[in-house]
């Protein structure tokens, strides 16, 4: 029976590569891992028949992809229990009437709160890096205005992930950033994550500072850190996380609004 899943979930895959092959220019680098969808929605499909994904619209996918994030979120991974399937099709529900552009936010925050996750998991700076390379892919296959009607430059997926970190590092709310964390955050970076880390972190602090200081880190200085941008904010909400929030992402990094923590 695992071997037929399998055999299904790559049979999906094939045709997800295959739609991104057409989009994607000569040369182009292969994104790493998709966007908008999970690898466990091979393994429990839509009432339980893996085959029907190939039936799913963009948008209905999507609704699919958040609930299992939440319910992962709610209960841990599918592990074949039927309760874990009953909570996944409640979540489904209760997505019913989110439009697409909640849908993404909800994937984009999960997918970088994982790339933070990791980047504590494995004290590297490289799951950072390849959460922006999967972010810029993305968007080489969005670009262009018909696709960008708010003027964001053609990169949806990489503003959305960094309105993420930008809610995530604002210094207000219940939990106010330490002035400490100042100098201590760049300290972790550069001892845990590496020299470049660290120098990337500390001509980025500022963004935890106030909202003058925010807008310098979001000048022509951060232009010129390219990729590094995005993956630097990773590394500060990284290192508040392991400072000050006892490693734990979830608990610490705050959840879009409307979403259940």
């Amino acid at each position: 029976m695992g071997k037929k899943q399998q055999g299904r979930g790559q049979k999906r895959a094939a045709k997800v590569a295959a739609r991104k092959r057409r989009a994607r220019p000569e040369g182009a680098v292969e994104p790493l891992r998709p966007i908008t969808t999970l690898p466990g929605l091979d393994d429990w499909g839509v009432d339980g028949d893996p085959a029907r994904l190939e039936e799913l619209e963009a948008v209905e996918e999507m609704r699919y992809t958040v609930a299992e994030i939440r319910t992962i979120r709610q209960v841990g991974p599918h592990d074949g229990n039927p309760e874990w399937l009953e909570v996944l099709e409640a979540n489904v529900g209760a997505l019913a009437d989110s439009d697409e552009t909640d849908l993404v936010v909800e994937i984009i925050d999960d997918r970088v709160r994982r790339a933070v996750v990791d980047t504590l998991g494995t004290s590297s700076p490289e799951p950072a890096r390849e959460e922006v390379r999967c972010l810029v892919a993305s968007d080489g296959e969005t670009a262009g205005p018909e696709a960008d009607p708010e003027g964001f430059g053609g990169a949806p997926a990489q503003w959305m992930a960094l309105a993420v970190l930008l809610g995530w590092l604002g210094n207000h709310g219940p939990r106010p950033i330490p002035t400490a964390a100042r100098t201590r955050v760049p300290e972790w970076a550069g001892r845990t994550l590496g020299e470049r880390p660290g120098e990337v972190v500390a001509q980025l602090i500022g963004i935890i500072g106030s909202e003058e200081e925010r807008h310098a880190v979001l000048g022509p200085e951060a232009d010129a850190l390219e990729d590094d941008f995005l993956a630097g904010l990773m590394w500060i909400a990284a290192g508040l996380v392991a400072l000050y929030g006892d490693g734990d992402a979830n608990t610490y990094l705050a959840f879009p609004e409307g979403v259940p923590a």
